[in-house]
C-alpha cells in the first residue's frame, strides 16, 4: 500500500472564510451566505504560513468565502504575514462590500498599509448573478486611487460588462444574451473551473455513466498530491488537490499521513474512485442511473453519502460544506 504524504507546497492559498454574500453555482468551497460567520484568528493564520514556509512555499493568496466581510480580521491575517515577512501575492474579493470610493479607498489604503500590493477584482459571470458591475468598478477605481494594483480575474469578462447597465444584477442567460452568446463562450472558455463543490452539481454537461468513470480511471487518485495551487483553511484543514471537502489537519502535513486516522483518503490515494464507490455500496450507497460530471462529481457523491452517516468528521470536513448541499436552496 502506497502512503500519501504532503512533504512539499508549492503555491497556494489561505482561506479566511467560508461565509460569503453569494452562492455562486460554480463555487469550488460551498461558499454562501449560510455558513457560520467564523474567520481565521491570528493563531491559525501564523500556523499555516509557518507550516506553508517549513515545506517550501515562499508566498501565498488569501481568498474566500468573501474575505472583507470581517474586515478587522483581515486586517489581523495581514498583519500576522507583515510580521512573520511572509509574501502576500493578493486577497481577493468578489465587490460586494463596495457601498462608497470613500470607503473603498479608505479601506484598501490600510490594506496597502500591512503591506498589500495587489487585489484580485472578479468579473465573473457568477457573481454578476449577486453583484452590480458597478461595485466592481467601484473597487477597481478605488486601487487605482490608492496603488493597488487590480488583478482583474478575467479583463475578458470585465470589458464584456462595461456594456451592461451597472446598476443591475444580471443572470448567465441574461448576460450571455445582452452580450452576444460567441463573446460570452469565447471569454468562458478563458475562465477556469475546477469540477468540485457546487460546480460538480450545477455545471455538469452530458456527464458520464458510473460504469464509465470506473472504467476510465482505474488508478489510485494521485491528485491528493498536488500542490501546485493548494488551500488551508480557518479550521486549520490543508485540502489535498482542490478536492474540496476533504481534508488533512495542517500539523499532520511534511510527514506520512496515518492510514487510520485518514482510512478515507488512504482508499481514495490507493484504491481510487473504484474502491471508493465499492465501499460506499457495501454501506448502502446505490449509484445514480444518471451522468457524472467527472470522477470528481462521482466521489463528491458518495462523500455527501457518507457525510450523513456522520462516521468521518476529520477526513471530511468542514462538516458544514456537507450541510450546503441540504440547507442552500441555489443547490
Amino acid at each position: 500500500m502506497k502512503t500519501l504524504s504532503i512533504k512539499h507546497l508549492i503555491s497556494g492559498g489561505i482561506i479566511t472564510n467560508y461565509f460569503c454574500t453569494s452562492s455562486c453555482k460554480h463555487c469550488l468551497y460551498n461558499s454562501s451566505p449560510y455558513w457560520p460567520k467564523d474567520y481565521m484568528d491570528a493563531a491559525t493564520a501564523e500556523r499555516a504560513l509557518e507550516t506553508c514556509r517549513r515545506l517550501g512555499c515562499k508566498s501565498v493568496h488569501i481568498g474566500g468565502g468573501e474575505p472583507f466581510l470581517n474586515f478587522d480580521r483581515l486586517k489581523e491575517v495581514l498583519a500576522v504575514a507583515r510580521r512573520m515577512s511572509f509574501s502576500i501575492e493578493y486577497v481577493e474579493t468578489n465587490s460586494s462590500w463596495y457601498t462608497s470610493q470613500a470607503r473603498a479607498v479608505s479601506m484598501l489604503k490600510e490594506l496597502k498599509g500591512f503591506g498589500l500590493k495587489t487585489l484580485l477584482v472578479s468579473a465573473s459571470p457568477f457573481h454578476l448573478e449577486y453583484i452590480p458591475f458597478k461595485k466592481v468598478t467601484g473597487v477597481v477605481g478605488a486601487c487605482q486611487e490608492v496603488g493597488i494594483y487590480p488583478f482583474i480575474w478575467t479583463e475578458a469578462f470585465f470589458r464584456l460588462f462595461l456594456k451592461l447597465d451597472p446598476e443591475k444584477r444580471y443572470s448567465i442567460s441574461e448576460a450571455q444574451e445582452l452580450i452576444g452568446k460567441a463573446a460570452f463562450q469565447s471569454a468562458l472558455n478563458s475562465y477556469w473551473i475546477h469540477p468540485g463543490g457546487r460546480a460538480a452539481i450545477n455545471l455538469k454537461g452530458p456527464g458520464f455513466s458510473w460504469e464509465e468513470i470506473v472504467r476510465v480511471h482505474p488508478e489510485g487518485c494521485s491528485e491528493l498530491m498536488d500542490t501546485s495551487h493548494f488551500h488551508m483553511d480557518l479550521y486549520g484543514n490543508f485540502v489535498p488537490g482542490l478536492c474540496s471537502g476533504l481534508a488533512i489537519r495542517i500539523e499532520d502535513l511534511g510527514r506520512p499521513i496515518d492510514a487510520s486516522r485518514y482510512p478515507l483518503l488512504t482508499m481514495l490515494y490507493n484504491e481510487g474512485i473504484g474502491g471508493f464507490l465499492e465501499f460506499a455500496r457495501k454501506r448502502d450507497f446505490d449509484p445514480k442511473e444518471g451522468r457524472y460530471s467527472s470522477k470528481c462529481g462521482l466521489c463528491l457523491e458518495i462523500r455527501r453519502f457518507l457525510s450523513v452517516m456522520g462516521h468521518w468528521g476529520r477526513e471530511l470536513a468542514p462538516g458544514y460544506f456537507y450541510r450546503q448541499f441540504h440547507n442552500d436552496p441555489e443547490i
